[in-house]
């Protein structure tokens, strides 16, 4: 009965420690959203893609385990910075695989994203 006496605090001690929760890194809207390895998005986020040349790309988000492409959008870029908003309201939540691709569907930039 007394060992009962010493274990019953020690083991309240350790069960009310506070678990340590690891926040992802939120996309900072300064930098191109390509020039990082993945990131976090949410539903109107706003994104910046640099480009060299005016060309029509194609926006692709298909998912990366199951390779499911949910969205292909079109757009015709301007040189320099581009700011594009996404919205994930019908997208369900998971890792993504973010393409732009060239009107020949090549591969032009690509980057992972969680919703």
């Amino acid at each position: 009965m007394k060992k009962l006496i010493y274990i019953i605090p020690l083991l309240m001690l350790l069960g009310c420690t506070s678990d340590y929760i690891e926040e992802p890194i939120q996309y900072n809207q300064d930098i191109d959203i390509f020039e990082v390895q993945s990131t976090t998005i949410k539903d109107g986020d706003t994104f910046k893609i640099k480009f060299d040349n005016v060309a029509t790309y194609k926006l692709s988000l298909t998912d990366e385990f199951t390779n499911v492409t949910y969205t292909n959008e079109k757009f015709n870029s301007v040189v320099g910075e581009n700011i594009l908003t996404i919205f994930t309201k019908a997208i369900p939540k998971g890792s993504f695989i973010f393409m732009v691709k060239d009107s020949d569907d090549n591969i032009i930039k690509k980057t992972k994203v969680k919703i």
